[in-house]
């Protein structure tokens, strides 16, 4: 396991959420490759990597993928010994698993529990897992360490803190980054056919519906007038009901198609007309 530190230039558009300096865990999955958080990496500028020798590397290249939240960072000539990874799905409630993270560049700490929920995920940033790890433990340190089965592999990243009872930490399967592996290994890009629409907005789901809590300054919805407040009602003319049906519907489209949403604004309704953003480009 490895302590990352990474830097935002403050023009970046990810930089008024999530900071310019940002600092977590990865965990070697090769010699030079750690898995991580993709959130963590964000645009980042310049990042490095700090083993159990207390070494600072270098991060020479930094492999995205926005829809299973994760990053592959390749760390030249690290020698790291990587991590065993489990290779199946087969982690089940009530299966203990223990974290291990870092709290500093010297601190390393870790803490058992068990699995709480295996199952879909969704949340306000236009994305959503169908399936995801959330457990017992409470994270004493960053995100973007390990979580370990009984056997001391892998099964996921943790991403994030949960306020839930019982449901206190999130990490993302190890089967994710297996599918996608040969790609963020070689640094290759994501196919254009393959990249969904992404609209930049933060909808919430609550008991009359989804409203919208904000847009990205700059993104498709902040350029097509969507404006916080407005209840979402439809998607190319499907309802919507949750976040589950929001991101389907959209999912559907692909960067630069037309997206048609149907919104209550101040007891009207508005058809608004977003040409979908293509995520990568925005946030590179």
């Amino acid at each position: 396991m490895v302590f990352l530190r990474a830097e935002t230039p403050p023009e970046h558009p990810s930089a008024p959420i999530l900071g310019e300096e940002r600092l977590g865990a990865g965990v070697a999955v090769t010699p030079e490759h750690v898995l991580t958080a993709h959130y963590l990496v964000l645009g980042a500028s310049t990042a490095e990597v700090e083993g159990f020798d207390g070494r600072p590397r270098p991060v020479a290249r930094v492999s995205l993928d926005h829809e299973s939240g994760l990053a592959l960072l390749t760390v030249e000539g690290a020698g790291y010994e990587p991590a065993r990874l489990a290779e199946d799905d087969e982690v089940r409630v009530g299966d203990p698993v223990f974290l291990l993270t870092c709290t500093g560049d010297r601190e390393r700490r870790g803490a058992n529990g068990h699995v709480s929920f295996v199952g879909p995920f969704e949340a306000f940033w236009e994305y959503m897992l169908d399936r995801s790890i959330m457990s017992t433990i409470l994270n004493p340190g960053l995100a973007g360490g390990p979580l370990l089965d009984r056997r001391g592999r892998v099964v996921g990243i943790v991403s994030l803190g949960l306020a839930a009872v019982g449901r206190f930490s999130l990490a993302i399967p190890t089967e994710l980054f297996l599918e996608r592996r040969g790609r963020l290994e070689s640094g290759a890009p994501v196919p254009l056919a393959e990249r969904r629409a992404w609209i930049g907005f933060y909808p919430q789901a609550n008991d009359d519906g989804i409203a919208l809590s904000g847009v990205v300054p700059g993104g498709p919805a902040d350029g097509a007038g969507l404006q916080r407040g407005d209840l979402l009602l439809s998607v190319d003319g499907r309802a919507v009901r949750d976040l589950r049906h929001l991101y389907r519907a959209l999912w559907r489209r692909g960067p630069g198609e037309v997206v048609g949403m149907q919104v209550l604004r101040e007891e009207s309704i508005h058809v608004v007309e977003v040409v979908a953003g293509d995520r990568y480009e925005f946030y590179k």
